[in-house]
């Protein structure tokens, strides 16, 4: 009897395992992670994408690779040079309040640190033209989400609190297909093994 468990013990813990070989670099971040950004910001909205380096946990500037952002105030998209981008654009950070999960940025609007997240045009440079910001303080810019495709008087402001999803990841296919078919790989040596 002890002999059984023991077997059946080492095959689910097999399959767990497999299970994990076959997820955890995907997860763990180990290749770039492009996010969609999606946001509605009063009546204005930013759209395109953030690609990270695949950093999982509390980001900083350097884990930014690249993105892509519209920005739109209700009435005017911004693109003079094109939407915010890696190459006619700047990243700034402060605090730990940006946050990157798997499948998901967030920024905590009820942080407590001064904290922000800016994508404003230009390099090295706050002009309070072009951007797009994240902030739980008013001083950078404004407590909350501001979208400013011209100038920031002519910008979009939406109050936020807590932890907001800013972008979202999807998936690739083969990510899905390797959990798939370690899940059934696990369930076959399972099902072969109780023979259930």
């Amino acid at each position: 009897m002890k002999a059984t468990i023991a077997r059946n013990l080492t095959w689910l813990a097999g399959g767990l395992l497999l299970c994990l070989v076959l997820v955890a670099p995907p997860v763990c971040g180990a290749s770039p992670i492009t996010y969609t950004v999606d946001r509605t910001v009063g009546i204005g909205s930013v759209t395109g994408f953030i690609e990270t380096d695949g950093f999982l946990g509390v980001l900083g500037v350097g884990d930014f690779v690249d993105w892509s952002l519209f920005l739109n105030d209700g009435t005017n998209t911004y693109n003079l040079y094109g939407p915010l981008s890696g190459n006619n654009s700047s990243v700034y950070l402060q605090g730990a309040d940006t946050t990157a999960t798997a499948t998901q940025i967030l920024f905590n609007f009820s942080g407590t640190d001064n904290g922000y997240l800016l994508f404003q045009y230009g390099v090295g440079i706050h002009d309070g033209f072009h951007y797009y910001c994240d902030a739980n303080f008013s001083g950078i810019c404004l407590n909350g989400e501001t979208v400013a495709p011209a100038y920031y008087t002519q910008g979009q402001f939406a109050t936020r609190s807590g932890d907001v999803v800013i972008a979202t990841a999807v998936p690739e296919p083969s990510t899905l297909s390797l959990l798939g078919t370690g899940l059934v790989a696990a369930a076959a040596g399972f099902r072969r093994r109780f023979g259930r």
